[in-house]
């Protein structure tokens, strides 16, 4: 599953407002609630937060994809967000986190949750690649770089 099958270009936000890591995740849930690809923020909160009380989802160089399953809906959603400032997201190197891939996942589908948390690392392991995404001008030119990016995986 590429990403571009799930990451919708309302579901990029180029400038996140949160400085804490729960108002992050609100804001990142809030265009799935907006378009009503989730029928109850707090559910989707709940499940994410969930997740990150057994580990941060902070994997480090300024990066986060916190996850969780939800079992309301029926396909794997995707929202992007992106802090200038960064954010403290208890992140295992201890640094602010400036890219964030937030996904929701139906309960019961592990092995595609994997496959899609595997194309966003491989994506984000190349540093410049995440220094591009920092120096970009709006929602637009994110979503587009990210799905560039993406299909060059085979």
């Amino acid at each position: 599953m590429k990403l571009e099958d799930i990451l919708e270009k309302s579901s990029v936000l180029a400038d996140l407002c949160a400085r804490t890591k729960r108002d992050v995740l609100l804001e990142l849930i809030r265009p799935l609630a907006d378009q009503n690809l989730i029928p109850n923020r707090d559910e989707a909160l709940r499940v994410i937060l969930d997740r990150e009380n057994l580990g941060s989802t902070g994997i480090g160089d300024g990066v986060a994809i916190p996850h969780g399953k939800l079992k309301t809906i029926d396909s794997i959603l995707c929202v992007f967000g992106r802090s200038k400032a960064g954010i403290d997201f208890e992140s295992v190197d201890e640094k602010p986190v400036h890219i964030f891939f937030l996904l929701l996942a139906p309960e019961g589908s592990a092995s595609l949750h994997l496959k899609v948390l595997s194309r966003i690392s491989k994506i984000l392991r190349d540093s410049s690649f995440r220094k591009k995404l920092l120096t970009l001008p709006d929602e637009y030119a994110i979503y587009e770089t990210v799905i560039a990016e993406d299909r060059k995986i085979l």
